[in-house]
């Protein structure tokens, strides 16, 4: 049968009569949440500490690099594309005829009048005749060697004018190149440098966000605790009262 006994024990704890045992309960319990929350507190400060070693080495590594990217930027938006313009060659084949073309045709057309007037044939048909074919074929033969010193000279020219175009197209390259590849360094190190930060930035969330929940977490163990000790004290008043009625303080003497 379920007795008066049964309801007294379940209300108070004979040995504590006025809850000074269940106080000390409490405080010891909560003296060790607040050494839990100290560890941890201690925890996430090293743990920040460590998150800035870590974006301070990031930083080392990558700032110098990341600084660099606008002037690097700036500095291949500045390159001007390379443009060797079109070949201009200003000369003709007249500029070719040598100087001694006259003196050669004048000579040779001396040897003519000579022949024939030593033959008697200053005022035939031959000698007109082997003048205009003598003129002619030394006219084209003063032509042939013209042409010929113009296509050298001119061939020449636009060697010259390829090759130049080549090296500034090559220079400009280069150039283009290196400034790309360093733009490239940059931007990779400020991707880095931005990755880092994200990394940071999270793990120190986190790390408040713990301590935050931890502080909250002891708080309500805390507020539990007292809670619970209220409603011991109260209880254990209450049955004191009722022990006083009963005539059982002698009894439970000997449980305490």
């Amino acid at each position: 049968m379920f007795g008066f006994g049964d309801i007294v024990s379940n209300v108070f704890d004979p040995g504590d009569l006025l809850g000074y045992r269940g106080g000390k309960n409490v405080a010891a319990a909560n003296s060790s949440l607040d050494e839990a929350y100290r560890k941890a507190e201690e925890a996430a400060n090293k743990n920040s500490d460590l998150y800035s070693q870590y974006i301070d080495k990031v930083n080392g590594a990558y700032g110098n690099e990341a600084a660099n990217l606008d002037g690097r930027v700036q500095a291949l938006k500045n390159l001007t594309p390379y443009d060797a313009g079109q070949f201009n060659y200003g000369k003709d084949i007249g500029d070719f005829y040598s100087k001694f073309a006259n003196q050669r045709k004048q000579q040779a057309m001396d040897s003519i009048t000579n022949s024939m007037a030593n033959a008697g044939n200053m005022f035939s048909s031959d000698y007109t005749d082997a003048l205009a074919a003598k003129q002619q074929a030394l006219a084209s033969e003063e032509w042939d060697k013209a042409f010929e010193r113009y296509q050298q000279d001119r061939n020449r020219a636009l060697s010259e004018f390829s090759t130049n175009a080549n090296i500034g197209q090559q220079t400009y390259s280069n150039m283009y190149n290196k400034n790309k590849d360093l733009l490239g360094i940059s931007q990779n190190a400020q991707d880095n440098i931005l990755n880092a930060f994200g990394t940071y930035t999270q793990g120190l969330a986190n790390n408040n966000s713990m301590l935050a929940q931890n502080a909250a977490n002891i708080a309500q163990a805390k507020a539990a605790n007292q809670l619970s000790n209220n409603k011991s004290i109260l209880g254990k008043i209450f049955g004191s009262f009722v022990i006083g009625i009963l005539g059982l303080g002698p009894i439970l003497t000997n449980l305490i």
